[in-house]
């Protein structure tokens, strides 16, 4: 379904004409059609983010937001934006090291990256030091490229700890020191798991979970979580 656009409308205008419109270009999709079309949003989900950075910077930094009673840009995002404060304050860090970090900005807005892999890289940027980080930027970038966020994190944490050791194996000790996996007794005919697992150790189940989960039959109607 084409959307067109109108005179004076601005891309925003014609993005929500869009949305509007996608729920029934959806429905009417083939099943086979169905997996690009979530790749796709996906991909432009992680661009409009990218964007979204960018604007972030420049309202922070013109001081606007005091103007609606807000403290700071954090509270201003959590109050107007619809997000939690952890959420908020990722978006406003991302924000702030995007600046320093062209190359990064630039392969976000492109969309070469997704949204948890740029989190991880501005992150890791904030603790190792934006100087530091910028000789390995272009390594990092091309390391992300080809993995997913959780696989990613390790490598992360690798040229973290590389940089710092000090510093990152005792923040790695301390996520070690929190692990664990609660298993309860059977109720109802289910037992319940719960449990914490530092960033290598996720990407371990990770993988292995997903060498078990082949992508399922049609006739498969389970979640992803039940195959699990």
């Amino acid at each position: 379904m084409a959307v067109l656009e109108k005179k004076g409308e601005t891309p925003l205008d014609l993005i929500e004409r869009g949305l509007a419109a996608l729920p029934t270009w959806v429905a009417g999709l083939r099943v086979e059609d169905l997996g690009p079309a979530v790749i796709r949003m996906r991909q432009i989900a992680d661009r409009n983010e990218a964007v979204s950075a960018e604007a972030v910077r420049r309202f922070e930094k013109s001081g606007a937001w005091a103007q609606d009673g807000a403290t700071d840009m954090i509270a201003w995002l959590k109050s107007n934006g619809k997000l939690s404060g952890g959420a908020a304050m990722e978006r406003v860090a991302m924000a702030r090291q995007l600046e320093k970090l062209p190359e990064t900005a630039r392969a976000f807005q492109r969309g070469d990256l997704g949204y948890q892999h740029v989190a991880i890289m501005t992150r890791t940027a904030e603790r190792v030091g934006t100087g530091v980080f910028k000789e390995e930027e272009a390594s990092l970038l091309q390391t992300a490229t080809t993995m997913d966020p959780g696989r990613f994190a390790v490598e992360a944490k690798k040229f973290e700890i590389r940089v710092d050791e000090a510093a990152a194996l005792a923040e790695t000790n301390r996520a070690y020191s929190r692990r664990y996996l609660h298993l309860s007794e059977p109720r109802d005919g289910l037992v319940y798991l719960e449990g914490r697992v530092d960033a290598e150790g996720g990407a371990v189940v990770k993988t292995a979970l997903e060498a078990l989960m082949p992508p399922p039959p049609h006739d498969d109607d389970r979640s992803a979580e039940q195959r699990r």
